[in-house]
């Protein structure tokens, strides 16, 4: 390592490249996890950049794949998936990216479809039933009606053998997370109604199901609510344990104990019973936003052991409750973020962990014969990668920010230079940052690692995630302080995390760019217009440009977000919407754009960015607009990660000459 070597921040040369960092960013790409509740073996979802993007499903055991690369097991349900499959007694059930339909596999063997083709139906988030596992409920998208308002979702059973598909619930707008009792007797599953999404009001029911001598015929009884809207808790992910009991565990109102929430089908005149694990109130979120199907963040270890995660400081927190007891435990882990948990019911627990300083792993909890809690790999040991170094990682440092104008808080991950080739920048210098503004906007940007951000660290920039007002992860009250405040907060939160980081001497306030996707490109747009010297140059990556026209196209899911987040409807308050989108104030921006869109983005569709860009560059602005083929909102290709950073690196150096020259 050279000594004492000095060079301006921000002109670091670093190995960590962006074609290199483009392939390791996808280099597990694990998307959701499965625990066949028969063998307890683990199987995982993968992305593959190199083969179109597709997800193939992968045995944990020899990391080897289930089916050929001609196959890819994603849906379209929500239009951001997830849940895509399921695996019982070794055998795979996943639904078909290209035509939609469910297909049945072993590994090996050449997949057949349980479903007729029918290119209106989606499918996702399946469950078998234990005794007659040809019958296979899930979650059906159907877009009979294409209008958003009236694309109906209701809850199916498929008869694997007849390849039939039969409505079961149909009375609510939404239905997720079904769930069979171990001895196949009971159903649990979640639903909620327009207007809300899934984690600001949900409701869990459960009802008796029988089903007929031939095995070809699930019918279920009267369904009970068990918990929810009623009693003020968004309930998701029910747990069933050995003992044939229903279990959640629920955040209450925000900032309050994890309760747990047990439900005895023997007793169907019960409504549950709630009450909290600890007597003392503990400050961390429990649950995840529901944006993709597969994010569940509890399971069951034994009959009466549940892990379940929560999330303080923009960190991931393990628990083991006892709901015998009331007992909880925390359970230490080397992991900044822990998604997709399972649990057999039968001593694992299996989720996705992924460090600060390393690459994700597959992670297994168990409990040793004395009842400890266990965490181990399942993951083979990685091998460092010659041009991604450990000492090149920056790790996270967590603030929580003072903001002006209120002295409201801001929860920030900072990233600071790190490159053991340089001992920092010139006399007095202060490093140029990079700002990272989530999409969602109900999201939170985790701490874990990601080459993305050493690519800008190890370079001389500082970095920082803005968990802006409006995420999850810190308490509901943090979330919901975006109502009505969507395009002001978010940006004000942006803009006032670097001044305040400037003050610590972390940043250089005057070289700050700042770049996100889909909300957080709407965020970069809205600073570009409401606050154009705020920020020397910006990225919108699918980002928003017109509220109403997005409010015209957004899908069943989110179909009234728009609503609450602008404080009303267009027709209530349309001032305020055009206020809000940035395609009206085009005539503001002063700093340099660099506009990334994917083609086949259905959620952004490319006509918001093209004409945003077309109207900048009517005007003789510094913009540039970038559009991949055959990506959608987000990135799924390496070489589209590659040409975003080496575009956006070049676009930063341009910008910053322009201020010199100034």
């Amino acid at each position: 390592m050279t000594q004492g070597r000095t060079a301006p921040y921000g002109s670091w040369k670093s190995p960590v490249g962006a074609e290199v960092v483009a392939a390791q960013s996808f280099a597990a790409g694990v998307e959701d996890i499965f625990l066949d509740p028969v063998t307890s073996k683990v199987y995982f979802a993968q992305k593959r950049p190199e083969e179109d993007g597709r997800s193939a499903i992968v045995d944990a055991s020899d990391r080897k794949d289930v089916f050929g690369r001609e196959w890819d097991a994603r849906t379209k349900v929500h239009e951001y998936g997830g849940a895509a499959a399921t695996v019982f007694g070794d055998i795979v059930y996943f639904s078909h990216f290209p035509d939609d339909r469910v297909y049945k596999t072993t590994k090996g063997s050449t997949p057949v479809p349980v479903t007729p083709f029918d290119p209106v139906q989606r499918f996702a988030d399946f469950t078998v039933h234990p005794d007659h596992p040809n019958l296979i409920v899930a979650t059906v998208e159907d877009h009979t009606d294409s209008h958003p308002a009236r694309v109906a979702t209701y809850l199916a059973f498929i008869d694997a053998n007849t390849s039939t598909v039969t409505k079961l619930l149909t009375d609510a707008d939404f239905y997720v997370c079904a769930r069979f009792s171990p001895d196949g007797k009971f159903l649990s599953w979640q639903q909620w109604n327009f207007p809300d999404l899934p984690w600001q009001s949900s409701e869990i029911f459960v009802a008796p199901v029988s089903v007929t001598e031939s095995g070809s015929r699930l019918e279920i009884g009267a369904a009970v609510h068990v918990a929810g809207k009623h009693e003020q808790i968004v309930a998701q992910d029910p747990s069933w344990t050995g003992n044939n009991s229903l279990h959640l565990i629920c955040d209450i109102s925000g900032y309050l104990n994890p309760w747990k929430f047990t439900f005895d089908p023997s007793d169907l005149a019960s409504t549950g019973k709630a009450a909290p694990i600890t007597a003392e109130p503990i400050e961390e979120e429990f649950g995840f936003p529901q944006w993709w199907l597969s994010r569940h963040g509890s399971g069951a270890l034994s009959n009466h052991k549940i892990a379940f995660l929560s999330f303080k400081n923009a960190l991931s927190k393990l628990y083991i409750a006892d709901l015998n007891d009331g007992t909880l435990t925390e359970v230490p882990t080397p992991y900044a973020h822990i998604q997709y948990m399972h649990g057999d019911g039968k001593g694992h627990v299996v989720a996705l962990g992924s460090p600060a300083g390393a690459l994700e792993e597959l992670m297994e909890l168990t409990l040793d014969p004395s009842g400890k809690p266990l965490i181990k790999s399942l993951s083979p040991p990685a091998q460092e990668h010659p041009r991604l170094p450990s000492s090149h990682i920056s790790l996270p440092q967590y603030y929580a920010l003072k903001l002006a104008p209120d002295n409201r808080v801001c929860h920030v991950t900072y990233y600071g230079p790190k490159n053991p080739d340089y001992d920092g920048g010139l006399p007095g210098e202060k490093p140029p940052i990079v700002v990272l503004i989530h999409g969602g906007p109900f999201y939170m940007e985790p701490a874990a690692l990601d080459w993305t951000k050493q690519f800008w660290t190890s370079r001389g920039w500082a970095h920082i995630d803005v968990n802006y007002g409006g995420s999850s992860g810190f308490g509901r009250a943090y979330s919901e302080s975006l109502h009505g405040q969507w395009g002001v907060l978010d940006i004000n939160d942006a803009h006032q995390s670097v001044i305040e980081l400037d003050k610590l001497g972390l940043v250089d306030k005057n070289r700050a760019v700042i770049h996100g996707g889909s909300a957080g490109g709407y965020a970069v747009l809205q600073i570009a217009t409401s606050l154009p010297t705020a920020f020397a140059a910006g990225s919108p990556q699918y980002g928003i440009s017109d509220m109403k026209k997005l409010d015209e196209i957004l899908h069943k899911f989110e179909y009234y977000l728009c609503d609450r987040l602008m404080g009303g409807t267009y027709e209530e308050i349309p001032e305020i919407w055009k206020e809000r989108s940035p395609i009206y104030h085009v005539h503001k921006i002063k700093m340099p754009m660099l506009f990334l869109q994917g083609k086949a983005d259905t959620i952004i569709p490319a006509p918001q960015m093209i004409e945003i860009v077309d109207t900048i560059q009517t005007r003789g602005q510094t913009t540039e607009l970038v559009l991949f083929d055959g990506e959608g909102h987000g990135w799924r290709q390496a070489s589209t990660v590659q040409t975003v950073l080496a575009k956006e690196l070049k676009a930063c150096w341009l910008a910053f000459r322009e201020i010199v020259r100034r």
